[in-house]
């Protein structure tokens, strides 16, 4: 489980799509992040220095990434972390939530019609809403990830 810090928002998307509970926040100052990391035992990932040094001061977990574009800092993590065993397409993108089968009348009102005749399977997210489903945008994230070696 992870927290990523506000500058670290494409990150946190990316591991969820890679099947990471990853917890964000834009809006929580440093020391809401620390509470929130001591009290869920999630690894903080951060950019900032100063937080790093404070997560570390507390014991909590934490990995540091430099590089300020999301696909280096992917490659920085890999390198600490195991990122290609999880269950990848697992999570919601937006709010973390695990993925949910998804059928009828529900995806009938939120899916276009096109894409209802042409997949079989969809995924919803209990929390917000969202409704998946494996179209192109999912080759294309998973080629992405094939190319950085995840």
């Amino acid at each position: 489980m992870f927290f990523a810090d506000r500058m670290l928002g494409k990150l946190a998307r990316k591991l969820r799509l890679l099947g990471f509970d990853t917890a964000y926040a834009s809006d929580m100052d440093e020391e809401a992040i620390l509470e929130f990391c001591k009290e869920t035992n999630r690894v903080l990932i951060t950019r900032d220095r100063d937080l790093l040094k404070k997560a570390v001061e507390r014991g909590i977990r934490c990995y540091y990434v430099s590089s300020d574009d999301w696909r280096e800092q992917l490659m920085e993590l890999s390198k600490k972390i195991d990122l290609k065993n999880s269950k990848r397409m697992s999570r919601c993108s937006l709010c973390n939530a695990e993925l949910v089968r998804a059928g009828g009348e529900e995806i009938r009102a939120k899916v276009p019609l096109y894409v209802q005749q042409t997949q079989t399977e969809f995924y919803s997210c209990p929390v917000c809403g969202r409704v998946y489903w494996a179209g192109s945008h999912v080759e294309h994230a998973e080629s992405l990830f094939r190319r950085l070696g995840l």
